[in-house]
C-alpha cells in the first residue's frame, strides 16, 4: 500500500491514473467541505452518508474538469458498497487522495487531513484505520497489491506504540508530526 503513492512504482495503476488527474489539494479540500455540508442536511441518515446527486453537485460547483468528474464518478460506484447510491464521504475523497500530484508525505497528510474535520491535527486509531482502509480499497479497485485487515490493524498499532512518548496516553496520532513514521515503516512499503 505505500508503494500505492510513491514515484517509484510506475506500473501501478493508481500512479499511471494519477498522472491524468487535474484536481489539486484545494479542490479535494473543497469537495470535502461541500460533501460535509450535503450530508448535514439530510435528516434521519448518518452525517457521513452523501447521495450521487450530492457528489455530482459538488463536482459542478467546485468546477471539477470533466475527466476527473469522469474518474471520481466511477470511485463513488466503486465505494458504494451496498448500491444505493450513497457513499461515506470521506471514504470517497480519502480515496481520491493519492491521486492529486504531490509526494508521498504531501498524500498521506492530505488523507489525514481528509478525516480531520475539525483541524485538530490528529487522529485516533480508529480513524488511522478507517483512512488505511480507504486507501486500500483504492489499490484494490485499481488491482494495485493491498493489505490484509490485520496487517493494516498491526500497522496502526505499530504507529501508536512507536510515536507515542510514554507521558503521553491521549490515544492520539499527531499524523503531520509522524508522516515519515508512516511513510517509512515497513509494513507500508
Amino acid at each position: 500500500m505505500g508503494n500505492m503513492m510513491s514515484g517509484a512504482a510506475d506500473r501501478l495503476a493508481l500512479v499511471a491514473l494519477s498522472h491524468v488527474i487535474q484536481c489539486r489539494r484545494a479542490e479535494l479540500m473543497g469537495l470535502r467541505k461541500e460533501l460535509a455540508e450535503a450530508a448535514q442536511n439530510h435528516a434521519g441518515t448518518s452525517k457521513k452518508m452523501v447521495a450521487r446527486k450530492d457528489f455530482d453537485h459538488a463536482m459542478v460547483t467546485l468546477n471539477f474538469e470533466d475527466s476527473d468528474v469522469e474518474i471520481f464518478d466511477r470511485l463513488f460506484t466503486l465505494y458504494d458498497k451496498t448500491g444505493a447510491g450513497k457513499v461515506n464521504y470521506h471514504e470517497v475523497v480519502i480515496g481520491i487522495s493519492p491521486l492529486v500530484p504531490g509526494t508521498l508525505n504531501d498524500r498521506l497528510v492530505l488523507a489525514f487531513e481528509l478525516c480531520d474535520d475539525e483541524g485538530k491535527g490528529f487522529v485516533d486509531k480508529s480513524e488511522m484505520l478507517f483512512i488505511f482502509k480507504a486507501l486500500n480499497q483504492l489499490c484494490n479497485f485499481l488491482g494495485d497489491p493491498t493489505m490484509e485487515l490485520e496487517t493494516l490493524e498491526e500497522l496502526v498499532e505499530s504507529l501508536f506504540i512507536s510515536t507515542q512518548d510514554t507521558a503521553d496516553l491521549t490515544e492520539a496520532f499527531g499524523y503531520a508530526d509522524n508522516v515519515n513514521a508512516i511513510a517509512e515503516h515497513p509494513l507500508f512499503e
